[in-house]
């Protein structure tokens, strides 16, 4: 199996990494979490310059990229934050749920709409009873005329507050089927008639924000319905993988920025008339730092790998990949706080955002009890698993990623100028 990137891909971790340092860097990035305010305009830029479009079918106008490509993007924005790559991860996931699941009409409309930037995404899928076991929601969606009528609560809707959102909500559509084959997905732009939203006071993760969401009474037409009726549960695990990949590799990124950030501390901070990081007590837990945050590194691109060669082993090691890297930057923020002492609890210094940020990565996009138990599973042990895998629906055929013409950019009809701006 290849490990060392393609021209292409290389050109694209050169044309991201470049688009963040100029657009986002550090500072501003912690400007916005401190504000929990949404940068609209660098995502509207990172949409024209055609990232959004990647990882979609050519018949679309998407590039066909793959999960390498993915990981790429995700690793780049994770560097600056969590919430930096979120805001294009769950916009684009979700977009692919409805090129995989949705009617020709649904993605006609959508899917053009998302390359621009003019609509994101959330997943509207956790209620207060419902976490882990996802398969427990009680929102429901009863019959009404051509449509359904939306009655329940969500919670932990990340940003669903945020302009122009479409939710992603699963309802029950079958009370009398068993759990997994009684729910559908369905789209509600955040601001029907009978929407509320309300944002959630967070450690970190600021800048999208987490609301929790009541749906009263809301009339949805049943052409809002994602793929077929009942069929939620394999509608939104469809691109599961994937996204878990992405969240990896944006994990691995962050957790790269703070080993930078923490190894540039001891360099320069003087104790005891030398740096702390000669003493064997600090220089070592730098050293385990760096071997865990390595390995989700290769953990993460051998899984996004595997996906891309549509290995079967995949499942398994998407899991091992977000078990290791959620850890992985969870303790090294840990690190970093401990040896950076007093600065680094300070508000002026981006390592406290870091570690805000990787508290909640263990617990997102599945437990790591969770991703233990499938692990344990997948290798013949503990009980039998009682939640199918769902099928996975089949992408439309796809060319070699057409990443990039000219050098690390999307296709050409999806990128614009950096040059405009300096000449009008």
């Amino acid at each position: 199996m290849p490990t060392s990137p393609t021209p292409d891909q290389a050109s694209l971790r050169q044309a991201v990494r470049g688009f963040v340092q100029r657009y986002a860097p550090l500072d501003v990035v912690a400007q916005w979490d401190d504000d929990a305010y949404y940068p609209a305009e660098f995502f509207q830029r990172f949409a024209e310059h055609g990232y959004m479009a990647l990882p979609f079918s050519t018949v679309y106008g998407g590039d066909g990229a793959g999960a390498v490509e993915m990981a790429i993007i995700g690793e780049e924005l994770g560097r600056h934050g969590l919430d930096i790559a979120a805001g294009f991860g769950l916009t684009v996931f979700m977009a692919m749920n409805i090129e995989r699941h949705g009617s020709e009409e649904q993605k006609r409309y959508f899917l053009p709409r998302v390359f621009s930037g003019e609509t994101r995404f959330a997943i509207s899928m956790t209620e207060p009873d419902a976490g882990s076991d996802a398969a427990a929601i009680r929102l429901t969606a009863t019959p009404k005329g051509s449509g359904y009528v939306l009655n329940g609560q969500k919670m932990f809707t990340t940003g669903a507050g945020i302009p122009n959102t479409v939710l992603h909500v699963t309802a029950v559509t079958d009370s009398g089927a068993p759990k997994r084959s009684n729910m559908s997905v369905i789209l509600v732009p955040n601001d029907a008639q009978g929407v509320e939203i309300r944002r959630l006071r967070t450690v970190g993760r600021h800048i999208l924000g987490t609301y929790e969401v009541f749906y009263d009474n809301v009339y949805v037409d049943s052409d809002q319905v994602l793929g077929e009726l009942d069929q939620g549960w394999s509608v939104l695990h469809s691109s599961l993988e994937l996204e878990r990949l992405f969240s990896c590799a944006a994990m691995v990124g962050a957790a790269q920025q703070v080993q930078k950030m923490t190894t540039d501390y001891v360099t320069e901070r003087q104790q005891f008339g030398r740096p702390i990081g000669t003493f064997q007590a600090v220089s070592h837990q730098i050293a385990d730092m760096h071997c865990a945050v390595e390995s989700a590194r290769l953990l993460t691109y051998d899984a996004a790998r595997s996906m891309d060669q549509e290995s079967t082993d995949t499942f398994r090691k998407a899991a091992v990949a977000k078990l290791v890297a959620s850890e992985a930057l969870q303790n090294a923020t840990n690190t970093g706080m401990q040896l950076m002492g007093g600065y680094g609890y300070m508000l002026e210094f981006q390592m406290q955002r870091f570690w805000r940020e990787a508290r909640i990565i263990t617990v997102t996009a599945g437990t790591s009890e969770i991703q233990r138990s499938i692990i344990a599973r997948e290798l013949g042990l503990g009980a039998p698993s009682r939640v199918p895998q769902p099928e996975k629906s089949p992408m439309p055929s796809r060319p070699t990623p057409t990443i990039p013409p000219g050098g690390g950019m999307p296709s050409q009809e999806h990128r614009v100028d950096d040059n405009k701006e300096a000449r009008t």
